[in-house]
């Protein structure tokens, strides 16, 4: 009984815990003024989006929508920044997680803050 014990011990601490889902990659959206394209490609698929800022009073999910089977243009979507504030955008393109993270500047500059 102890053999079987101690086997199966070893089991587990060889194989590990199984973890969970992968961090999502980094990916660039395509941004102009108030407008966002998820992509330009029209084989591409949005599944999902999902836009979060830093705000004063703490984090804010700007914009989301779950569900979706989207492709170039009707996955372009509007969206009104707020200059001095960084962003994500979580989104699903193909079945596959991305995330964009960028900083607008006062000046409406935007600077990506991965890659």
């Amino acid at each position: 009984m102890r053999k079987i014990a101690s086997i199966f011990t070893a089991m587990i601490l060889l194989t590990g815990c199984p973890g969970g889902k992968p961090a999502p990659q980094a990916r660039y959206t395509y941004i102009n003024e108030e407008k966002l394209c998820f992509s330009v490609d029209k084989n591409d698929v949005l599944n999902y989006y999902r836009i979060e800022s830093t705000q004063e009073t703490g984090y804010a999910v700007i914009k989301n929508d779950e569900g979706l089977h989207l492709t170039y243009p009707d996955n372009c979507i509007n969206v009104k920044w707020k200059y001095g504030y960084s962003y994500a955008i979580s989104y699903g393109l193909n079945d596959k997680r991305y995330i964009h993270r960028f900083f607008i500047d006062n000046n409406g500059q935007l600077t990506n803050t991965d890659y």
